[in-house]
């Protein structure tokens, strides 16, 4: 039986903080919500809970924003319930703003970090084996098709986006184009997700279920198109190196 080197077993401890603080986080505000929720159903306890935001200013938008950032950062977070909480926060508009700020600056990190740590940083969401298949990968070396994937991984709601950040920081392409991409390709998303938290907030619970449900439609659809353009685009590549080899 192979012993873990001592650089494995670190990363098996820090793994393990990451799933334990993920769990706790997501009790922590399961715990909280819940009750809020159902108070949310009253006209006065809405008023009163966004004039409890306006009275926090801009150290409940640093906080909003942390989180976002912490988020992206934590790649195993999910990302839709701070979307729902920034549109309950701070409405549609200022949600999304909120959002995509946080969301550049934790792309940013990751990506910049990333490139300067190189992939023992990828090491606590990935496997050293893995790692090895995705930079072997051919679409990984064509700049142009990589791109495209991004923008299909990046615009589909529910795909794991934020671990694509990872990736993002050992592909060839280049960091400006990379962080528009994973920033504003998130929009169509975002729009009904914050959207649907400001409804919330107002007591419009069936508006929001529908919100939700249409958000679950595209992400499902879009999961499988997504998976039949990544196969379509792997196809050409390896057809088109055929060709070179045979040439």
């Amino acid at each position: 039986m192979n012993k873990l080197s001592a650089k494995d077993k670190k990363l098996m401890i820090i793994r393990t903080i990451i799933i334990l603080f993920v769990v706790l986080l997501m009790a922590y505000l399961t715990i909280k919500c819940i009750p809020l929720m159902s108070k949310l159903a009253n006209e006065d306890t809405r008023v009163e809970f966004k004039n409890e935001i306006s009275r926090m200013g801009f150290k409940g938008v640093l906080i909003v924003l942390g989180l976002q950032i912490l988020q992206i950062v934590v790649a195993v977070i999910p990302g839709q319930p701070m979307e729902i909480v920034s549109g309950m926060l701070y409405g549609t508009w200022g949600g999304m703003a909120l959002c995509l700020v946080g969301i550049f600056i934790g792309t940013a990190l990751v990506f910049f970090l990333v490139r300067r740590i190189g992939t023992d940083m990828m090491l606590l969401f990935f496997s050293n084996k893995k790692i090895d298949e995705i930079k072997n990968m051919r679409l990984f070396k064509n700049p142009a098709k990589f791109e495209l994937l991004m923008f299909i991984m990046f615009v589909i709601p529910l795909l794991p986006k934020d671990i694509f950040i990872y990736l993002g920081g050992i592909s060839p392409v280049r960091p400006k184009r990379f962080l528009a991409i994973a920033t504003l390709a998130r929009i169509p998303g975002l729009i009904l997700t914050v959207y649907a938290g400001n409804k919330l907030s107002e007591g419009s619970f069936i508006i929001t279920a529908v919100l939700v449900g249409i958000f679950l439609v595209i992400g499902l659809v879009g999961y499988r198109w997504g998976n039949f353009q990544k196969d379509k685009m792997e196809k050409e590549e390896e057809e088109q190196e055929e060709k070179t080899e045979n040439n």
